[in-house]
């Protein structure tokens, strides 16, 4: 399966989780982005090629969709206000680097990709200012020192499988267990495995709904599901994985969704729930495990590894598999 296709069914997983609740969390609800690199396929786990060294990318050029102006920043600025958009500042240095890293690898494979097969709409930019495709930039903070402090340790850094750039995916937490990118696209990715994580174990949600909430989500989203009867039978999940990440429910009895889908409709963290219904208080309750895709490196669990003294690499390392972190010439 081409790269491209895989990061398109992740951004599509990502966007179909963004519309969380409001919860209080350590990290910011950061969507994934991923980059497009110069290779057609992932890299089989059976090569073994020496990483490439590419030049220090200097600059960033952002193609500004609303004023239709080309915007030209250096790396330092692009990391800086990158990381700003994608991590809450009061995260440990460690976690920042880490980020600052996925950040770069992001951008050089943007670049690379535009370089090799550019993007009409984006008119010889890297990247634009629609944040539904792009990563996020936040150009101002009170943490914005402290920010580039970080970065001047990493800027350059970027992470490899075998000789070639990764996908760098991230979510808000794994809940305890990252997901494959079998599990969630089917597909295998060598680098995006399962990973047990007790730094994100305590990441639990917990969502209610009383049935007219349920009846109204439902309904407006799918015209075929008819919700009659005993609520305790609306949602019933068929099919879960190992670590609880839902595959497959059926609704109102005889309409079968994923659990993505599902999670989607009712804004839910992640698609890794149970449901359970009360009568007594008219409730259905969503006890829900991380928060996002649920695949490669956990921003939450990424925090608390960095508050335990783990570097940054340390911290790219656990979550991608088999990695390699490479500097810039």
């Amino acid at each position: 399966m081409e790269v491209k296709n895989i990061l398109r069914g992740l951004i599509f997983v990502t966007i179909a989780l963004v519309g969380f609740p409001a919860i209080t969390l350590l990290i910011s609800e950061g969507t994934a982005y991923f980059f497009q690199t110069e290779e057609d396929t992932i890299p089989a786990m059976s090569q073994n090629v020496e990483a490439q060294v590419y030049p220090l990318l200097e600059e960033v050029c952002i193609y500004d969709v609303t004023t239709e102006k080309v915007t030209t920043l250096s790396i330092e600025d692009f990391l800086t206000y990158s990381v700003l958009g994608t991590l809450q500042m009061d995260a440990e240095p460690e976690m920042i680097k880490a980020q600052a890293v996925l950040m770069y690898t992001y951008i050089l494979g943007r670049h690379l990709e535009e370089e090799k097969e550019p993007t009409e709409d984006l008119y010889g930019c890297d990247m634009s200012t629609d944040t539904n495709k792009y990563v996020s930039l936040v150009y101002e903070s009170d943490y914005i020192d402290s920010v580039r402090n970080a970065i001047d340790e990493v800027a350059g850094e970027y992470i490899t499988y075998n000789g070639s750039l990764i996908a760098p995916v991230y979510c808000v937490s794994n809940g305890g267990v990252s997901e494959s990118a079998l599990t969630v696209l089917g597909e295998e990715v060598p680098y995006l495995q399962s990973v047990v994580s007790e730094y994100d174990s305590d990441y639990v949600t917990e969502i209610t709904y009383t049935s007219d909430e349920i009846f109204a989500r439902l309904t407006t989203q799918n015209e075929s599901i008819t919700l009659l009867g005993d609520p305790a039978e609306w949602i019933q999940i068929t099919d879960a994985t190992d670590t609880g990440y839902v595959q497959e429910v059926i609704v109102a009895y005889d309409t079968t969704v994923t659990g993505r889908q599902l999670a989607s409709w009712l804004n839910l963290p992640s698609a890794r729930f149970t449901v359970s219904f009360s009568d007594e208080y008219d409730r259905f309750t969503f006890s829900v495990s991380g928060s996002g895709h649920l695949v490669g490196l956990s921003q939450y669990g990424g925090n608390k590894m960095a508050e335990a003294s783990y570097s940054y690499s340390d911290i790219i390392k656990f979550y991608f598999t088999e990695v390699e972190i490479v500097s810039s010439e």
